[in-house]
Order: C-alpha cells, then structure tokens, then sequence
C-alpha cells in the first residue's frame, strides 16, 4: 500500500491545463476562424501571448505538420515548465514553437516573425485594469501580427460574474494526443470571492482537490492554486479599444446552442454585443481583424 509521502502530485500548471483548457479543440478552432475572416487563405504561424502551459501551442503543432509556434510569458519557471512538457509531447518537433520569456509590456518590440493568428486566452486581456494599458498591449499585439493577421481572446461577464460563489467539476483526464499521458483524476474549483464595485475587477481563485488512490491516502487540497484580478470589461469595451489599437475591425463571436435544432443548432460566429446584455453568465471570443 502506498503512504501520503511516496505519492507524487502533478504540477499545478498540469492540473491547469486538464481543468480549464481544451487546447487540441482550440487549434481547430483558431483555424476555422481565421478561414472564415481571411477567405482563402491558410494559417501557419501561431502566436500564443500570456502562455502559461503553452498547451494550445503545442496543439495547434502537432495536429497538422508544417505549423510554427511562438511562446510568450514573463515567468521563467513557466515557461521552462511549458518546455518540458512540449518536448515530452512532441519529441524533435518540438523545435517547431519558439519559446520566449519577455515582457509584453517592455519598452522594445519583440523581435519575432509575424503571427498569422495571435491569441490571449485564459481569460489574461482581463488581468490588464486600465485602458491604458489596454490599448498598449492590443497594439503590440496588431504590430506583430502578418498584414493579414487575426488577434483572438477571449473574456466573461454577465450577473453572475460579479456573485460570489465556488463552482466544483470533477476531472477526468483522458489524452487527445497519443503522446500524452494522463493523471489522476481530480476536483477542480472556480472561486469568485467578490467584485470591487468601484473598479470592477473580480477576485477569483482556482483550487485543486486530488482524489484519493488508496484507503491510506487521504488525497490532497491545493487552495489558491491560482489567484486572479479580472477586469470585468463589457464586450463593447474591448471591440472599442481594438479599434483604437489600429485593428481594422473586430467581432464578438460566441457559441450558441438551439436545441430545437438537434445538430443543426450549434452555432459559432460573430453576434451583435448587445445581445449580451440581460444574459446571467457569457463567455465570448473577440476576433480582430489587423487590416
């Protein structure tokens, strides 16, 4: 029988990546998208701003051969972290995703190849609380982005966004890539803990629980694996300021489900942002387009 001490528990960026990310679905996705704003061409070059895990990185190369990637994040153990794991996955292809620690925010552009699709997901264009700051970092984005390039992230809101409250989801690991091992299943927690109502930024928290595998393990809570400060922007907030940014246009696109169509009610594309008003909970991609 194993005892506490001799079980080994899984990175708390591997428990990130299986709780809240569904990168092989995103490669798809980040494709289609860029095909259908960009008819008739093609994307190779993904750029993958706040990185973290790199997960859908590494997706987006080993799905289809001939795709490059480039990894930005500002913490050095993450993004050794994201490395490692890359190589584990994809073995020499994985000289095919640039790994870059930088500051998105630094005072000189970073010197990489234009993206034909940059993205921002997990929420991060959340974490940047002031316009200002905004606008700075969506106009590097556009810089770095081919002439026809396409920026995406993505953002949440509605009533209950500013609720207090802990959801709960069990996790169930299960591989979509044959490199890719799974681990144990475990308890995943969203947290809100509150909103300021001045400046409209959240305090959410992500915590772990680690089911027990044997009658001497008790399992394992990791509290605030991960805690955030989300600006709570309104969609029409960040269409405004891509504009600003210099982008030529940008879209609010959202999933949607009419189950009175049976397969033929699942939509994706662009809706008018003020059909999100009224709504108690929304989750949206914003789609720019650079010219």
């Amino acid at each position: 029988m194993s005892t506490l001490h001799e079980i080994s528990w899984p990175h708390r960026l591997e428990l990130y990546r299986w709780a809240v990310q569904d990168p092989e679905t995103h490669a798809v996705l980040f494709r289609v998208i860029y095909e259908r704003v960009r008819s008739g061409r093609t994307p190779a070059v993904l750029r993958e701003d706040f990185a973290g895990t790199a997960a859908d990185s590494v997706a987006w190369v080993a799905i289809k051969s001939g795709r490059t990637a480039i990894v930005i994040d500002i913490d050095r153990p993450t993004i050794d972290w994201a490395r490692n794991r890359a190589s584990r996955i994809l073995g020499k292809r994985v000289d095919a995703i640039q790994f870059i620690e930088a500051d998105l925010f630094g005072p000189s552009p970073l010197e990489v190849a234009k993206a034909d699709i940059t993205v921002a997901l997990n929420y991060s264009i959340m974490q940047l609380h002031e316009r200002a700051s905004l606008l700075s970092y969506l106009r590097a984005a556009r810089a770095g982005l081919d002439a026809k390039g396409v920026f995406i992230c993505n953002i949440f809101g509605g009533i209950d966004a500013s609720r207090a409250g802990t959801t709960r989801h069990q996790i169930v690991p299960a591989p979509r890539l044959p490199s890719e091992k799974p681990i144990r299943p475990f308890e995943y927690e969203w947290e809100i803990v509150g909103v300021d109502s001045q400046s409209l930024v959240a305090d959410c928290r992500i915590h772990f629980q680690l089911n027990p595998i044997s009658t001497d393990d008790l399992g394992h809570a990791l509290k605030d694996a991960f805690r955030y400060h989300f600006r709570l922007w309104s969609a029409e907030e960040i269409v405004s300021a891509c504009e600003e940014a210099g982008f030529r246009c940008a879209q609010v696109w959202r999933h949607t489900y009419d189950p009175a169509k049976g397969t033929h009610g699942v939509f994706l594309g662009p809706v008018e942002p003020l059909s999100l008003a009224g709504l108690s909970t929304w989750n949206v991609y914003i789609v720019a387009m650079s010219d």
